[in-house]
């Protein structure tokens, strides 16, 4: 089909050509050479509208052709949380999301009952029905391999995790990235193996600092620096790290394993290199608190616990303390706590469950102007 195009094309460019009369250029700018290009002006004109026309034909004809392949699909949108009138969007998740027993990873059902997922985008560690613990840069579930006494921790942005391994008797803390191969940073060997509770890896920053706890120490392990541990009791004395957000570490004031978010003065703070934290600023009181850079999201104490996993509405408010709200659920829903995580700084994502306990539903809010919307699954 090309040598024929090829063939059609010479043959018309050749009779254009051949009935063309071209001037040639005048010695000097004369009237009558004026004359002769007013002439010629139009056939140059009309030739090179012919050769443009065929050209085009050509074009046409070869991006039609089968064996040249389609044309490259235009891009698909990247799916956003609000809708074109500012409204809230039911668009599917962003954000890793476990409901009734299905993970999803960028819209897309990873294989397996799961029980528990923790990371943003694409990125993830995720806790499946029979206890293994798994991780993913994408919708392929990849096994955390060794034994685990404790949960893993994943950074806020999901760059990094970290975990405590069980290993002849010793605790080893490890860390890797969240890129393709999971890159690790080694090990490091730690006090208080066969302690109840068991060592564990408290939280893991976007810089891979890592927060380990025992019931008799709180060290920072800097894999990504120089690969030492810092004795938080001589950096930041009487300070518990106790977890992890968008918006920083999760602190409150006390003893090792007598503080949680329920009682003291929580506050956020951020880890600096040398073991040393910086206030940011104080937080409420919680049973489940979640933050992004802008807002925070909680039940207050008391509100969950035991076989009491759910609550009519969640309290909101700006990091900074200077706006509170409060979300309510679609009528019939309860929220789950913990089962809600900021999706970007200002859309939270949050499971839901019937009054009877039947049935499991996401759903998308914004904490100002305050509203929810059920969330499509695929």
């Amino acid at each position: 089909m090309d040598f024929e195009i090829e063939r059609t094309l010479s043959r018309e460019l050749d009779r254009v050509a051949g009935d063309l009369v071209v001037p040639p250029m005048p010695d000097l700018p004369t009237a009558t050479a004026r004359a002769r290009w007013h002439v010629a002006a139009p056939m140059l004109v009309a030739a090179a509208v012919a050769i443009t026309v065929l050209l085009t034909v050509v074009t046409l004809l070869t991006s039609a052709d089968p064996d040249r392949g389609e044309p490259s699909p235009a891009p698909a949108p990247a799916p956003s949380t609000t809708s074109d009138d500012g409204s809230v969007s039911s668009a599917a998740p962003e954000a890793p999301v476990v409901v009734s027993g299905a993970l999803y990873v960028g819209g897309e059902q990873v294989p397996g009952r799961w029980d528990y997922v923790r990371g943003s985008g694409m990125h993830w560690i995720g806790l499946r029905a029979d206890g293994s613990w798994w991780w993913g840069y994408d919708a392929r579930p990849q096994q955390l391999e060794g034994t685990m006494y404790q949960p893993p921790v994943i950074s806020p942005s999901a760059g990094y995790l970290a975990r405590v391994l069980s290993e002849d008797g010793g605790a080893l803390l490890v860390g890797a990235d969240t890129e393709e191969g999971g890159e690790g940073f080694g090990g490091v060997d730690l006090p208080g193996a066969g302690l109840d509770p068991a060592v564990r890896a408290v939280a893991v920053t976007d810089a891979g600092l890592v927060m380990v706890a025992g019931t008799s120490f709180q060290r920072l392990w800097r894999p990504l620096i120089d690969g030492e541990t810092i004795d938080l009791a001589q950096t930041a004395p009487g300070q518990v790290v106790i977890g992890n957000t968008g918006a920083g570490l999760l602190v409150n004031e006390g003893d090792l394993g007598a503080v949680d978010g329920t009682q003291g003065e929580p506050y956020l703070a951020r880890l600096a290199e040398d073991g040393t934290l910086a206030r940011l600023g104080a937080v409420p009181t919680h049973d489940v608190l979640e933050a992004s850079q802008q807002w925070l999201a909680y039940v207050p104490p008391g509100t969950v616990g035991g076989e009491a996993s759910a609550a009519r509405t969640l309290r909101v408010q700006q990091v900074d303390g200077s706006a509170s709200g409060v979300l309510t659920p679609p009528e019939g829903w309860l929220f789950v706590a913990p089962g809600f995580q900021w999706e970007s700084d200002d859309r939270l994502l949050a499971r839901v469950v019937t009054e009877d306990g039947g049935d499991e539903a996401l759903v998308r809010c914004r904490p100002e102007p305050a509203s929810c919307v059920r969330v499509s699954l695929p």
